[in-house]
């Protein structure tokens, strides 16, 4: 079993401060290089103090990859109808570049309506233009060319430079569905996946349905399953109590506004009290990996029962950053001993 950290920050004004939103992200950065973790994900997120640290990955990225020498370099994920294929293998072969190879990309389709004011005309059309989009993308990245119309609007063929270091850029899809995961395999890219609000059986019914449809590819020879989890290890069950007690309420909180913004659906005050207890329970339950070094372990191991390949670490949905950085010798430990 793989592990690495993964960003998504529930409020960009409050993180680290005017002064230093980021040092979160550089700390992580710096510990990890010298761990077991293999790698780091920056989301893309926009215009919402949920995830609103990241608006696009190949920014930090490329600062991650001056940071470390070892880890991948993650984008979790490149929404990719909010961009021009030959935009992001141009950005991202830089970050290739930078890290001397060590750039994997997720892509995903997008579901925020108000992320599309970057581009208002791909959303409706978005999951009908996105396996298109990922194959421009796989052609720019092999030294093919796309044509495209330039300023006298005369067609010329592009392609990018610099060249990436590596050819086969390993590729993941972002998603939750059936249909996602379908679609991960027979592509042959690594599905990342998150279990929040998931029911276990379900999550298993999907990663075997993955497995059994898997269709191998140079940049993903093999079956590659991440699975996103709220994580905070502390043998100490007081500190983990004292670190969510107001964290995680408001990471939920401003989780279920964005859903109700996107989705133009009302919460009741009392529903919403529900909701929120409701997914502090289950996350100390199992739904996440929080708590000691011997219950992680123990869900680590379960997970991997069913096929999932790494852990996926969300560490900043509130937690005072100075706790985060203390756990993550404990969830080295952890992952060293899975």
């Amino acid at each position: 079993m793989d592990a690495s950290v993964f960003f998504f920050s529930a409020d960009a004004e409050a993180d680290g401060g005017a002064e230093d939103r980021y040092g979160l992200v550089k700390a992580v950065a710096r510990g990890i290089d010298d761990s077991s973790l293999c790698g780091l994900w920056t989301p893309e997120r926009h215009f919402n103090v949920f995830g609103g640290l990241y608006p696009n990955p190949s920014v930090l990225g490329a600062a991650i990859a001056m940071a470390t020498e070892r880890v991948a370099v993650r984008a979790g994920s490149v929404v990719l109808p909010l961009h021009d294929p030959v935009r992001v293998a141009e950005e991202w072969s830089v970050v290739d570049n930078l890290s001397a190879g060590r750039a994997e990309i997720a892509f995903s389709s997008g579901w925020h309506a108000n992320d599309f004011v970057l581009a208002p005309e791909a959303y409706a059309d978005r999951h009908a233009t996105f396996d298109d989009a990922m194959d421009q993308f796989v052609r720019l990245w092999h030294g093919e060319s796309e044509k495209r119309t330039n300023g006298n609007g005369e067609q010329v063929p592009i392609s990018v430079h610099p060249r990436p270091r590596r050819l086969d850029v390993p590729l993941w899809l972002s998603g939750q569905s059936d249909a996602t995961f379908r679609h991960a395999a027979r592509r042959g890219m690594g599905i990342v996946t998150n279990f929040t609000g998931k029911q276990f059986d379900d999550l298993e019914r999907r990663i075997a349905l993955y497995r059994s449809e898997f269709v191998p590819s140079p940049h993903t020879p093999s079956p590659r399953v991440g699975l996103m989890l709220h994580t905070y290890v502390n043998d100490d069950a007081g500190a983990i109590a004292d670190a969510l007690d107001t964290s995680y309420d408001a990471y939920i909180r401003r989780h279920l506004d964005l859903q109700r913004q996107n989705d133009a659906v009302d919460i009741a005050p009392d529903d919403l009290e529900d909701m929120v207890a409701t997914a502090k329970a289950r996350l100390l339950r199992g739904g996440g990996l929080v708590g000691s070094k011997t219950e992680c372990a123990q869900r680590i191991r379960r997970f991997a029962d069913i096929g999932v390949t790494e852990i996926a670490c969300l560490v900043d949905f509130g937690i005072d950053a100075e706790r985060v950085l203390d756990g993550l010798d404990d969830l080295d430990d952890v992952v060293s001993s899975v």
